[in-house]
């Protein structure tokens, strides 16, 4: 019964995300090899936050939640998300990210059986520890492995000049 409801309720949310108009704005890529390179190009000179995580990551749902509600007053960041769960399915992906209120995410999801070889292209010593953000100002590429502190998110917003 349980897993009916969830099921209904997944169901419900896609329902709703394609008749917002959200499907060609919000789906869900797959992060293959080179994506990471990829997403560096798209946002060349723009500062944007990278978020890996994964669905049973404990401290990547905290990260999350905080940006959420701290994002809400920079609606003009540039924010991308990488669920590290492979193949996890497009709308679970949805769902988590936008119950997090980070409706401006640009969203991938691990499409390799072998997450070792997604983690040696974004990082060569990354053995997959979650979570890990990566914060661009335009300039420098920064990334931090654990969670983020709120103080340290509102310093990079701020040397932005937001």
């Amino acid at each position: 019964m349980a897993n009916k409801i969830k099921s209904l309720r997944i169901l419900i949310f896609v329902s709703l995300i394609a008749l917002l108009g959200f499907t060609s704005d919000h789906s869900v890529k797959p992060f293959v090899k080179g994506s990471f390179l990829e997403i560096q190009q798209q946002y060349v000179d723009k500062p944007y936050l990278l978020l890996f995580w994964g669905i049973d990551c404990a401290y990547c749902m905290k990260e999350l939640a905080m940006l959420g509600k701290l994002l809400e007053a920079y609606p003009d960041v540039k924010v991308v998300t990488v669920a590290t769960d492979p193949f996890l399915e497009s709308s679970i992906v949805l769902n988590k990210i936008f119950g997090f209120g980070l409706i401006q995410a640009q969203n991938w999801v691990f499409a390799n059986d072998h997450p070792e070889i997604l983690y040696f292209d974004v990082e060569k010593r990354w053995r997959g520890e979650l979570p890990l953000t990566y914060l661009y100002d335009g300039e420098q590429l920064i990334s931090h492995s654990g969670m983020l502190k709120k103080a340290d998110v509102l310093i990079w917003l701020n040397n932005l000049g937001l």
